[in-house]
């Protein structure tokens, strides 16, 4: 039905694939595993050989993959999720190259489509999937596409699970939360908490200044991650040094720099306490 894509054929020679490069310079690489999502049986079966076999301490996974799965389909991600949890690995997210309903022109595909589709995936694990399963970890591409721009928004209109006592008033029903009313209804604490749980990475910006600010105001500083995107975002050496630069330049401790510049994805992935 769906052809070579995500086969399981294709990830496993993926997979073996990145073993090989991080076979020759263990010093330079490290693989996050291709995942067939599509079939369950067997992408639980290539989770379980990623991780024993070929030592990977991570997989990867598409913010989505069309109208028909999404990461809050359950039938094809719960037994991915259920394999996360069991062996305490992250998931490193990317969006869907072509976004489903997503436009093609002026751009918008590449431009703001592929975040739209990173800031869905944020919202579904944070209602969705963290209520299954609270404690896993996921890495949102780009900045989180525009979830941190959207961060006051998605909060204002956010509806605390059932189970937290926090009922929604009805004189305010599906309108919009000030402030001032998420303070005295308490959910404020509920919505940071699941936000608190999303690791970002700093890829699919370039480098641009303001973006990296703006995660250092939204983000826990020790969920946030360096990223490039190279060579597909950043082309040469020249950029990763403007970048990095940028990074050393902010008014943050030496801590925070160092963290979103490598420790922060060494603890992550168990490289570094």
């Amino acid at each position: 039905q769906y052809g070579n894509l995500g086969s399981p054929d294709l990830c496993r020679r993926i997979n073996e694939g990145y073993a090989e490069i991080v076979a020759g310079r263990p010093d330079r690489f490290i693989a996050a595993g291709c995942v067939p999502v599509y079939y369950p049986e067997q992408a639980v079966e290539e989770i379980d050989y990623i991780v024993n076999e070929l030592k990977f301490p991570a997989i990867s996974l598409l913010t989505s993959h069309g109208a028909d799965l999404t990461m809050s389909t359950r039938e094809k991600m719960w037994p991915v999720y259920k394999k996360m949890a069991e062996y305490d690995i992250p998931a490193f997210l990317h969006p869907h190259l072509k976004p489903h309903g997503i436009e093609l022109e002026f751009t918008i595909n590449r431009s703001i489509g592929r975040g739209f589709d990173a800031t869905k995936a944020a919202l579904r694990i944070m209602y969705d999937v963290f209520t299954d399963f609270p404690d896993l970890q996921f890495v949102l591409p780009h900045f989180g596409g525009v979830l941190l721009a959207m961060k006051g928004r998605i909060m204002n209109f956010f509806e605390p699970q059932e189970d937290l006592g926090l009922p929604i008033p009805v004189e305010i029903g599906s309108m919009s939360r000030t402030p001032l009313e998420l303070d005295e209804l308490k959910f404020r604490p509920a919505f940071e908490k699941l936000f608190d749980k999303l690791y970002i990475d700093g890829g699919g910006s370039a480098g641009w200044e303001p973006i990296t600010k703006m995660a250092m105001m939204t983000v826990k500083h020790d969920h946030l991650m360096w990223g490039t995107d190279y060579p597909y975002e950043i082309h040469a050496g020249r950029d990763i040094k403007y970048y990095i630069d940028s990074v050393k330049k902010l008014d943050i401790s030496e801590e925070d720099k160092e963290g979103f510049l490598g420790d922060n994805v060494a603890r992550l992935l168990k490289i570094k306490k």
